[in-house]
């Protein structure tokens, strides 16, 4: 019998994004969703992306901006943690670092990237920083993190693949996500979804914000796709 489940990530306070992505998963009708985490940060909605995540994912792994709020480590993140409050924050700090499945046979390994990874894991990455992604017997491993989709075969190991970014995506502006579908035959595919969604909708959401932290430069990503803040140590 054939399986779909919707791999997302990185919804980032982003509600016009994430409302647009719930709107194609019930044109699909896709209902088993997994979240490879950073549902909060960035942008200027995370306690409303927080909650949808919990209502629609069947799977949320903690992403670094979920630790890095849910542990306070930042000193200029207050307005997340006045937004969220105390229940969502002790949540994020549970979240679980990875999940492991199987689907068409296959061992499926699923991060955000960091905090897994002590650092971002670039598409460019050699084959022997990838390596250790797959000890001792995953045959795939998706995650997120840098906010682009990608697919890689990796030598003697099996299939990467990147889910891209719903709320914050780089490279294309738009809604990113990937799908996986297996089956008793053993058959497994995995696709690759971009649709637009309003931005203005999510730029205006910003500036009703004032107190966002770096807020224009959240305005500049989701115009351009471009990141916008490399000098922002400890953070993406």
């Amino acid at each position: 019998m054939l399986k779909e489940i919707a791999v997302i990530a990185d919804l980032h306070g982003n509600m016009p994004a994430t409302r647009a992505l719930e709107e194609d998963l019930r044109r699909r009708k896709i209902d088993t969703v997994f979240c490879l985490g950073d549902i909060v940060g960035k942008g200027p909605c995370s306690a409303e992306t927080f909650d949808w995540a919990c209502q629609h994912c069947q799977v949320i792994v903690q992403g670094n901006w979920d630790y890095g709020i849910g542990e306070k480590l930042f000193p200029n993140d207050q307005f997340y943690y006045d937004q969220l409050g105390p229940d969502r924050m002790r949540r994020l700090r549970e979240l679980p670092r990875e999940h492991v499945f199987t689907l068409s046979g296959r061992k499926i390994r699923l991060i955000h990237g960091r905090p897994v990874m002590q650092n971002l894991l670039t598409p460019s990455a050699s084959a022997e920083c990838l390596l250790p992604l797959f000890e001792p017997d995953y045959d795939v491993v998706g995650y997120a993190d840098v906010h682009r989709q990608g697919l890689r075969m990796v030598d003697t190991k099996g299939i990467l693949f990147n889910t891209g970014a719903v709320g914050n995506p780089l490279g294309v502006t738009m809604v990113q996500y990937a799908i996986m579908r297996g089956d008793d035959d053993a058959a497994l595919d995995i696709s690759f979804v971009t649709l637009p969604y309003d931005r203005d909708a999510a730029i205006r959401d910003t500036d009703r914000h004032p107190g966002l932290p770096n807020g224009a430069l959240f305005k500049t990503e989701l115009s351009t796709g471009v990141y916008a803040r490399s000098h922002l140590k400890g953070k993406s």
